[in-house]
């Protein structure tokens, strides 16, 4: 029985950007990332041991995301997928869309998206 985790728009403030004035101050990411997991086993234990807590993995990439400053956001999308796999090895699919809303000034936020699967 796979399923999916969602969060969506998770707001992390972090040094992100190629450009100097990006490097000197911390500017606001929103993460979409989804995580196709079973959730049989999770679904009859109601454990939370047995599936994804969605708040361990919202500190999990707020963490990775804070401490890399990146350069690119495409390398952050790659990173976070990753980590989702080496942390969560029963995911089966990871789907990360990052926007940066201070990227373009005429754009509502310019964005990535990556969709990737373990191995």
């Amino acid at each position: 029985m796979t399923g999916t985790i969602y969060l969506h728009d998770l707001k992390i403030l972090c040094i992100v950007g190629i450009h100097p004035k990006e490097r000197d101050f911390k500017q606001a990411l929103f993460i979409d990332i989804e995580v196709d997991q079973d959730f049989s086993r999770a679904a009859g234990s109601e454990f939370v041991g047995d599936t994804l807590d969605y708040s361990e993995l919202a500190g999990a990439i707020d963490e990775l995301v804070t401490t890399r400053q990146f350069q690119l956001i495409e390398t952050a999308a790659e990173d976070i997928c990753k980590m989702v796999f080496a942390r969560w090895p029963q995911s089966s699919r990871c789907r990360v869309k990052i926007k940066k809303p201070a990227a373009v000034p005429q754009a509502t936020f310019a964005a990535v998206s990556v969709e990737r699967f373990p191995g």
